[in-house]
C-alpha cells in the first residue's frame, strides 16, 4: 500500500472556492476506511465480480446519463436528503432533478464551475466512456449504519489521449458520515491529469485540479488513493495521525528507539508549534515540545519526540503517538484520528535476512535479456545473500516453453502484467533492469525474525526436502504459508526469440502446489518442521511455446536431474510479505544411502586433484559441477574395488563444488571444497 509521502511538503489544491459548503482533505492510501477490500479493478464482464450492476454500458453518446439509481441507504448532499443519482460517461454523478442536466459531452477536465457541468454533483473530469470496455457500475458495500455506494466508471478512457490505455475511478457515497469519496484505482499507458471535487452551484464549488493518477496497473486496492470530501466549513485545528515509524520487530540490544511519527494537517490552520505525546502499553504519556514547525493546511510531516524510548524487556508493546497544544494551546477538533499507534515485538536478537527474488520473465521477451543480465551482475556481487527464482512466463507472443500454469498462478498472485518484473520478499514490484546494489541492500538491511534451515536429497527423479522454521518473535498471522520449488540451476535448450542462451534458476515446480503449505501462527522459539516431496513423472519435453505447455502428469523439462535445487520461502499470502527464504543444502537422503555407502570421495578441503573411489560392480559416471550448475570434468568408467579415479583441481576457481556419482538410476552429491 502506497504511504503518503511525509516530507514538509505542501500539497497544493487550486481552485476551492472560499464560500464552498464542503471542504476536502489531503489524499489518503487504499479505499476509504477499508470497507470496499476488493481487489479486482477489472472491466465489466472481464473479471469484475458479478455482483456488481452495469448501470452505463459502453460505447454510448458522449455525455449521455444512465437511468435514475435509488439509494440504499439515507443520504445527504449539502445538508438536503437525496434518494437517487444518476451518472454520466463523462465522469459525473449528479442528484440533479433537471430531465436534460448539463453533462460536459466534450469530455474534456473543465472547472467545476463551468456551465457544462451540473449543479448539485460530484465530478471525474477529463475522462470519457469512448471504449468497447468503457461502463459505469455501481455496488453497496458494508452493513448499516456504515455503508458505501461506489459508482464505478470502469476501464474509462482518457478524453484526448491516444494509443492504449485505461483508467479506473470511483465516487463513494458513505452513509451517516454523508462523505463523499473519490477513489484512484487503477491506471495504464495514460499521464494526463484530472479535476475532481464536488459542485453545489457554479459558485459554490470544492475543486482539485490537474489530478494527477497515483495509481499503477495493478488491478487491487493496494496501490488505491481517495480524496475526502466533507460538508461543512473546515476546522482550524485538525492533525490526523497516519503512521508511527518503526519496525513492528525491533532487537532489546538496538535500543534506545526514536519516536517519530507522520501526521496530515486537515485543519485550515498552518501548524507553527506543537506538543509530541508518546504512551506504550497506555502509560503516561511521555511528551516533548516541538517549536519551528511549518505545516501548512494539506500538508502531510514527520515529526520526532526528543526522548528516546527503552522497552525493560522483550515482549510486545503497542506505541501510540499524537499531538497536543497546536499554535500554543489549540485543541484538535476531531480526536477520533489524532493518533497514529503501531504494535512493536521486541526480541532477543534478529537475524540474517536471504530476500527471494521471484522473477516473470521469458524467452521471447526482448527486455528480458538486459533485465536479466543486470540481475545477475548484483547477484555477483553478492553470492550466497539472496535466494533467486524465476518464472518463465507464457507471453509476449507465443510465450517461454518452460511455463507452466503454477507459474501463471504465481503471475496472478501478484498482479504480474508485464515481463521483465520482479517481486522481492513480495513487496517490490519493477523491471529487473532497476535491481542494482541498493535496492539490494535495502531489502537484505530490513530486519529477519524468522531462522529457516533446509536439506534437500533426490533418488533418480523424486526430490524431498525438509524445512526448519524457527521463529525469534510471535507471528501471529493466520494466513501464514510454506512454499518450495524446485529449480533447475541452469538451462540451455529453452532457447527462443531473445537472444538468451542460458537460463538460471528456472522454476520447474512448486510443493506441494503453487498454493503452499499452510502454516499455522508461530511462537517465538517454536520451530516447525515440514518435509515435502514431489516426483516427477514420465519423460523430458521441449514444448515448442506456452501454448502447449509440459503437462506434469505425465512429462517434465527437467533437462538434467543432476543440476536442481529447492529454495523455500515462509510468506504471509493476505499481505505478501516474506519473512525468510532458504536455498536448500543437499544431503544424502534414504535412497542414496546404499551408493553413498560405497564410495569414498577425498581429500576434503582439496587443493591438487579429488579422488574417488567405490566399490560395486558395473558402470558408473562422475561429473564434478559449479553450484551455478555448470559441469567442469565428467568421466565414465568401472569404480569395482581397487578401481579409483582421480579428478584434477588445477586451475579451479577456489570454491564449494559437487561431486556427482550415478549409477543404475541412483545419484549421489558430495560437495567438496577446492583451495
Amino acid at each position: 500500500m502506497k504511504k503518503l509521502i511525509l516530507s514538509l511538503l505542501v500539497v497544493a489544491f487550486a481552485g476551492t472556492s472560499a464560500s464552498a459548503q464542503y471542504y476536502h482533505l489531503a489524499a489518503a492510501s487504499g479505499n476509504p476506511n477499508n470497507i470496499n477490500q476488493e481487489d479486482s479493478e477489472y472491466p465489466v464482464g472481464s473479471g469484475l465480480p458479478t455482483d456488481w450492476t452495469s448501470i452505463m454500458a459502453a460505447q454510448q453518446t458522449a455525455g449521455s446519463y444512465s437511468s435514475a439509481q435509488t439509494m440504499s441507504f439515507p443520504f445527504l448532499f449539502n445538508g438536503d436528503t437525496v434518494t437517487t443519482y444518476r451518472a454520466s460517461n463523462t465522469g459525473i454523478v449528479t442528484f440533479s432533478q433537471l430531465s436534460l442536466p448539463a453533462n460536459n459531452s466534450a469530455g474534456t477536465a473543465v472547472s467545476l464551475s463551468s456551465a457544462t457541468v451540473p449543479d448539485s454533483s460530484v465530478c471525474i473530469l477529463g475522462i470519457n466512456g469512448s471504449g468497447s470496455n468503457d461502463q459505469v457500475a455501481r455496488k453497496t458495500f458494508g452493513t448499516s449504519p456504515n455503508r458505501q455506494e461506489w459508482i464505478l466508471f470502469a476501464s474509462y478512457s482518457a478524453t484526448g489521449t491516444t494509443g492504449s490505455h485505461w483508467t479506473y475511478w470511483s465516487v463513494v457515497l458513505e452513509e451517516t458520515t454523508n462523505n463523499i469519496y473519490i477513489v484512484d484505482q487503477r491506471t495504464a499507458g495514460w499521464t494526463g491529469t484530472v479535476n475532481v471535487g464536488v459542485r453545489v452551484d457554479s459558485a459554490t464549488t470544492d475543486e482539485i485540479t490537474a489530478l494527477a493518477s497515483a495509481s499503477t496497473n495493478a488491478p487491487d486496492r493496494t496501490d488505491n488513493t481517495h480524496q475526502t470530501f466533507i460538508q461543512g466549513t473546515q476546522p482550524d485545528y485538525e492533525m490526523a495521525g497516519v503512521a508511527v515509524n518503526m519496525n513492528p520487530f525491533v532487537a532489546l540490544g538496538s535500543a534506545p528507539f526514536t519516536i517519530s511519527a507522520d501526521f496530515v494537517n486537515n485543519g485550515a490552520a498552518s501548524i507553527t508549534g506543537a506538543d509530541i505525546n508518546y504512551s506504550v502499553n497506555g502509560g503516561t504519556a511521555t511528551t516533548s515540545t516541538l517549536t519551528g514547525l511549518s505545516i501548512p493546511s494539506g500538508a502531510s510531516a514527520t515529526v520526532t519526540s526528543s526522548s528516546n524510548w527503552t522497552p525493560s524487556a522483550t515482549g510486545t508493546y503497542d506505541i501510540k503517538v499524537w499531538l497536543s497544544n497546536l499554535n500554543g494551546s489549540n485543541m484538535d477538533s476531531d480526536m477520533s484520528n489524532d493518533t497514529a499507534m503501531v504494535s512493536v515485538q521486541v526480541v532477543a536478537a534478529l537475524t540474517t535476512r536471504y530476500p527471494l527474488y521471484e522473477t516473470f520473465t521469458s524467452s521471447t521477451c526482448p527486455p528480458c535479456t538486459p533485465a536479466n543480465v543486470q540481475m545477475e551482475s548484483v547477484f555477483d556481487l553478492n553470492p550466497g545473500e539472496y535466494n533467486s527464482i524465476k518464472y518463465q512466463m507464457s507471453w509476449p507472443g507465443t510465450g517461454d516453453p518452460y511455463y507452466t500454469s503454477e507459474g501463471g498462478d504465481r503471475r496472478g498472485y501478484y498482479a504480474v502484467n508485464s515481463v521483465p518484473r520482479v517481486e522481492i520478499d513480495g513487496g517490490w514490484d519493477s523491471n529487473g533492469n532497476n535491481v542494482t546494489q541498493a535496492v539490494f541492500d535495502q531489502f537484505q538491511n530490513v530486519p529477519a525474525f524468522v531462522e529457516m534451515d533446509a536439506t534437500f536429497s533426490q533418488f533418480s527423479k523424486t526430490v524431498e526436502t525438509t524445512i526448519e522454521i524457527t521463529p525469534l518473535a510471535d507471528i501471529s498471522s493466520n494466513n501464514l504459508a510454506l512454499f518450495a520449488v524446485i529449480y533447475s540451476h541452469r538451462d540451455t535448450a529453452n532457447v527462443k526469440t531473445n537472444g538468451e542462451t542460458e537460463f538460471f534458476n528456472v522454476v520447474k515446480k512448486m510443493m506441494p502446489s503453487s498454493s503452499g503449505q499452510s502454516i499455522s501462527a508461530l511462537t517465538s522459539g517454536t520451530a516447525v518442521t515440514q518435509t515435502l516431496s514431489y516426483t516427477f513423472n514420465g519423460n523430458y519435453v521441449l514444448p515448442p511455446n506456452a501454448n502447449s505447455p509440459a503437462n506434469l502428469s505425465v512429462e517434465h523439462t527437467v533437462e538434467d536431474f543432476e543440476n536442481l535445487g529447492v529454495i523455500a520461502w515462509l510468506q504471509d499470502v493476505n499481505t505478501k510479505e516474506i519473512f525468510q527464504s532458504v536455498d536448500a543444502t543437499y544431503t544424502i537422503g534414504q535412497f542414496e544411502n546404499e551408493l553413498a555407502s560405497t564410495l569414498s570421495i577425498y581429500p576434503n578441503p582439496a587443493t591438487d586433484f579429488i579422488t574417488v573411489e567405490g566399490n560395486f560392480e558395473g558402470t558408473a559416471t562422475v561429473k564434478l559441477i559449479s553450484l551455478l550448475g555448470q559441469e567442469i570434468q565428467g568421466f565414465e568408467g568401472e569404480l569395482s574395488a581397487g578401481n579409483s579415479l582421480r579428478i584434477p583441481t588445477e586451475g579451479l576457481a577456489k570454491g564449494t563444488y559437487l561431486v556427482v556419482v550415478s549409477k543404475e538410476g541412483t545419484t549421489h552429491a558430495e560437495p567438496v571444497v577446492v583451495r
